[in-house]
C-alpha cells in the first residue's frame, strides 16, 4: 500500500491541469514572470515584428507588437550579443492594439529586444524577442 502512494500523488499532479495553468493566461507575458525571458508572449496572442527567432535580411526599421486588446508601449531596449542594452525612443501615444517604435540601424549579429506595454487598467506586459540580423 505504501508503495502506491507516490504513484497516486504523482498521477494527481500530472492529471490536474490546474497545476500547469498560468494564472495570467491570455494576458501575454506579464512583468515579473518567467514568460518575459522566454519570449512566450506569442503563445498568449501578442505578435511581434521582428518575430522571436527571426533572421532578418538587413536591419529592421521598426519594432511592432500587435496585442489582443489595447495597450500603450512604454519602453523598448535592444541589445547586441555581448553589448549593452540601448533604449529605443518610444513616442507617447494612445492605447491601441498595434504599437511600434523606430529602431536604430543594427549591424549583422544576434540581438535581444525587450519591450514593456501597459493596458488601460494598469496591467503591465513585457516580452523579449531574440532575432538575428544578416
Amino acid at each position: 500500500m505504501h508503495s502506491l502512494l507516490p504513484l497516486v500523488v504523482a498521477s494527481f499532479f500530472v492529471a490536474s491541469p490546474a497545476f500547469a495553468q498560468d494564472a495570467h493566461a491570455g494576458h501575454g507575458a506579464h512583468a515579473g514572470h518567467d514568460q518575459a525571458a522566454s519570449g512566450d508572449h506569442a503563445a498568449h496572442g501578442v505578435l511581434t515584428s521582428p518575430a522571436d527567432g527571426a533572421m532578418t535580411d538587413g536591419s529592421p526599421d521598426w519594432f511592432t507588437a500587435t496585442f489582443p486588446h489595447a495597450m500603450t508601449l512604454k519602453a523598448v531596449t535592444v541589445q547586441a550579443e555581448g553589448g549593452a542594452a540601448v533604449a529605443v525612443p518610444v513616442a507617447a501615444a494612445a492605447a491601441t492594439t498595434r504599437v511600434s517604435a523606430d529602431l536604430p540601424t543594427l549591424r549583422p549579429g544576434n540581438y535581444v529586444l525587450n519591450w514593456t506595454a501597459e493596458g488601460a487598467d494598469g496591467h503591465a506586459m513585457t516580452g523579449a524577442v531574440r532575432f538575428m540580423v544578416h
